[in-house]
């Protein structure tokens, strides 16, 4: 995956690439809940997908 804005350090590779690549949520229905978004809601994001 091709990210269209790199991801900068000490940001979540995950949460980066949904808020700024559209396609990721294109499939979503209107007003269906992106469930890897809602996981990584509040800071809760593993600390593997943290960009080094």
């Amino acid at each position: 995956m091709t990210l269209r804005r790199p991801c900068p350090k000490g940001q979540c590779r995950q949460c980066w690439s949904h808020a700024y690549d559209r396609d990721i949520h294109r499939r979503l229905k209107p007003g269906e809940d992106c469930q890897p978004c809602i996981s990584h809601m509040g800071g809760k994001c593993p600390p593997d997908q943290i960009q080094q």
